[in-house]
C-alpha cells in the first residue's frame, strides 16, 4: 500500500473512534446548591429584676412601691408591644385576699429591641399584716415569631408585711405670736412614739391668708425628738400629771421658709401637724387650728 494511502486509512479509523466516543457520552447533570435556612431572629423576654421599696413594708400604713424591670434577652426585636400582668395574694393571716394589680393584656410592655428594657411600676397599700405571693406573668400572645423562651415569661417572689405601728396622737395646743412677730407652736404626742421613718418625713404647714405657705420637716422643728417619744405615763399628756413633754417652736421669720408678719394687720393663720400624713395618729382632729394674730410690737 502506498504511503498516501495508509495515512488516509489512519484518518478514516481515528475519526471513527471519535464518533463512537461522541455517541456513548452523558450530558453532565449539575446538581444545584442547597439552600441555608437561616434561623429568624427572636426576642427572648425576661424578669430581669423586681424591687419593692419599702424594702420591709407596713401593713395599713406604707405606700408600697413594685417595679419590675422586663428585658428582651434574644438576639432578635420584639416586634409589637406585649402584655405584664401582676396578681397579690395573702398565703397566711388572710388567704381570702387577693389583687389584681396590673390585669392582662395591658400593653404596657414596649416593642424592644434586643438588650433594651423597660420598668413597669404599681403603688398600693396592704390591709393585712402577712406573707404574700407576687406572681408575675408575661404575656406575648400574637407574636408573629413568638418569644424565643417562653419558660422564663413567669416569676413569683414571697415578701412579709409587718402589722402597722401603735398610734400617736399629735396636739397643736395654741398657735401664738411673740414680741418679734414669730409665730409660735405649741404641741405635743400624748400616745405612742413616732416610728423614725415617719418622723423623719413627716412635716407641718403654716398657711397666711397674706398667700404665703410654708412647711418645715418635724425632725427639723424637733431635734431631740420631743414629740418622737410620745407619752411616757399611762395617764397621756391630755390629763394633769401626765408624762408627756410639750414642744414649744418659734417659726423662722426669714430664709426659705420664713414668714415674716408686719406690723398693725390681723393676718388669719392656718396650721397643720402631720400634713402629709405620715404619722398613724389616733385623732387628726387636733392636729390643725386656725387663728387670727395681729403682730402689735
Amino acid at each position: 500500500m502506498k504511503r498516501s494511502g495508509i495515512f488516509c486509512f489512519c484518518l478514516l479509523m481515528l475519526a471513527a473512534v471519535i464518533i463512537s466516543e461522541t455517541a456513548d457520552a452523558q450530558p453532565v447533570k449539575v446538581s444545584p446548591v442547597p439552600k441555608i435556612a437561616r434561623k429568624k431572629l427572636t426576642a427572648d423576654l425576661v424578669v430581669s429584676n423586681v424591687r419593692i421599696t419599702p424594702e420591709h413594708p407596713r401593713a395599713r400604713k406604707d405606700m408600697i412601691t413594685i417595679e419590675v424591670t422586663v428585658k428582651n434577652a434574644g438576639p432578635g426585636a420584639l416586634p409589637k408591644v406585649c402584655s405584664l400582668a401582676m396578681d397579690l395574694g395573702n398565703m397566711d393571716t388572710h388567704p381570702d385576699y387577693t389583687n389584681r394589680i396590673i390585669p392582662w393584656y395591658a400593653n404596657n410592655i414596649p416593642a424592644l429591641a434586643p438588650g433594651a428594657e423597660v420598668k413597669i411600676s404599681k403603688t398600693i397599700t396592704i390591709p393585712y399584716p402577712g406573707t404574700y405571693k407576687l406572681g408575675i406573668i408575661i404575656i406575648t400572645e400574637g407574636l408573629q415569631a413568638g418569644d424565643e423562651n417562653p419558660v422564663n415569661n413567669r416569676h413569683q417572689m414571697t415578701f412579709v408585711a409587718s402589722k402597722p405601728p401603735d398610734a400617736s396622737d399629735l396636739v397643736l395646743d395654741s398657735v401664738a405670736l411673740n414680741q418679734e412677730g414669730r409665730i409660735v407652736l405649741r404641741m405635743h404626742n400624748s400616745d405612742d412614739p413616732i416610728p423614725d421613718q415617719d418622723f423623719h418625713s413627716s412635716y407641718v404647714r403654716v398657711k397666711v391668708d397674706n398667700g404665703l405657705n410654708k412647711t418645715i420637716f418635724l425632725r427639723d422643728m424637733d431635734p431631740s425628738g420631743i414629740l418622737k417619744k410620745g407619752s411616757t405615763l399611762p395617764s397621756g399628756g391630755a390629763f394633769p400629771g401626765g408624762g408627756t413633754t410639750h414642744l414649744i417652736f418659734a417659726w423662722p421669720n426669714s430664709g426659705p421658709d420664713g414668714i415674716k408678719l408686719d406690723p398693725g394687720h390681723a393676718y388669719i393663720v392656718e396650721v397643720t401637724l402631720d400634713y402629709n400624713g405620715r404619722i398613724r395618729d389616733s385623732n387628726r382632729s387636733n392636729n390643725k387650728r386656725t387663728v387670727t394674730l395681729t403682730y402689735n410690737p
